[in-house]
């Protein structure tokens, strides 16, 4: 109906320290050296979650976060403004009581970000395209499909596999094709958004708005269905997904497959921040990458590069579409020969 499924990231779902591991990706992908006062040392942090130091422009910018605060909290707002530094932010998400709004007027050295301000600053980084990504419904039923695909190829059986049922086959075709839905409509988006002279000059939210929106239709026209009758798999259906991993487990498909990373969603967030240490060098030359396209005018800072950030994120979920597409036809193949033949 042209609304939208999306509901927004869900900030009230994030723990507080998730949020600060939020703000220490985002300060550090801007050029800040970041010390976590809350992780490193809670009992001497005096009020700073974290301090955020840049050498080139000689800027500190101290920050603490606190869901719903009362009146109570102002004991940290008052630390805060003690402490000297460029710029004091106070992030505080679920909204506030009166009291706790009626006496942080009596601090306007400190910036305050509620949500909207939030995500109007991760914008320079790029973090709200990326949480609104990860806690997409899309997102979120890949992760429920994958987590069903792991389960049945690790675990053992509970009954054997014979002659396939009608259900069995028409569940396949149904799964095939949606799978190929999302394939090829992540692939098509990927090339749409790849060159920011198709699209017009757009803003930042725009971008997010028109990456929801598709996110949105895959969801409700491929991925919904998909995680519906991965949920809903028979002992039979299990037994033979088990059994084609044995046969195929070197296959690319299942490579495309596990190149699937759940993201900054709410109680993952601390995994997600390790996946992108260890990967900091492949970080490290994507951003070579993409200051070499800038020096060369192929794309500038702002509305350019969140269209290719959006590309990006277009690009993996073809990638992992094409591996469940396949997967799917060696299920099949599985069914019509007893075996799987060489590539």
């Amino acid at each position: 109906m042209g609304g939208s499924i999306f509901q927004g990231i869900p900030w009230r779902s994030f723990s507080e320290l998730e949020i600060q591991q939020i703000l220490k990706i985002h300060f550090e992908d801007i050029g800040y050296n970041v010390i976590w006062r809350h992780a490193d040392d809670p009992a001497n942090e005096r009020g700073v979650d974290l301090e955020c130091i840049r050498e080139r422009d000689h800027t500190k910018i101290i920050v603490a976060v606190k869901k719903k605060p009362k009146k109570e909290a102002l004991a940290q707002v008052l630390e805060l403004t003690n402490e000297p530094s460029t710029k004091r932010i106070y992030v505080y998400i679920g909204g506030s009581s009166q009291s706790f709004r009626d006496q942080i007027k009596r601090f306007p050295e400190i910036d305050l970000w509620n949500e909207n301000r939030l995500e109007e600053a991760l914008d320079e980084s790029g973090l709200t395209l990326r949480l609104k990504v990860d806690n997409s419904p899309a997102n979120r039923a890949i992760l429920i499909i994958m987590r069903r695909i792991l389960e049945s190829i690790k675990t053992n059986p509970s009954t054997n596999f014979t002659k396939p049922d009608t259900q069995t086959i028409h569940t396949l075709w149904g799964m095939k094709d949606r799978a190929v839905t999302v394939n090829k409509c992540a692939g098509l988006m990927q090339l749409m958004l790849e060159d920011s002279r198709r699209l017009g000059k757009l803003t930042n939210k725009q971008v997010q708005n028109l990456v929801v929106w598709c996110l949105d239709y895959i969801y409700a026209y491929g991925l919904l269905s998909l995680r519906n009758a991965f949920e809903n798999m028979s002992p039979e259906f299990r037994t033979l997904l088990h059994n084609v991993h044995q046969i195929t487990a070197a296959r690319s498909n299942w490579l495309e497959l596990y190149s699937y990373h759940p993201g900054l969603q709410p109680k993952l967030v601390m995994h997600a921040a390790r996946q992108r240490e260890e990967s900091k060098e492949d970080l490290r030359e994507t951003e070579k990458f993409l200051n070499e396209l800038e020096k060369g005018g192929k794309i500038s800072q702002g509305e350019g590069l969140e269209l290719l950030n959006a590309a990006n994120e277009f690009r993996y979920l073809a990638i992992w579409a094409d591996g469940l597409e396949g997967t799917i036809d060696y299920l099949f193949e599985h069914l019509s020969t007893g075996s799987i033949k060489n590539p």
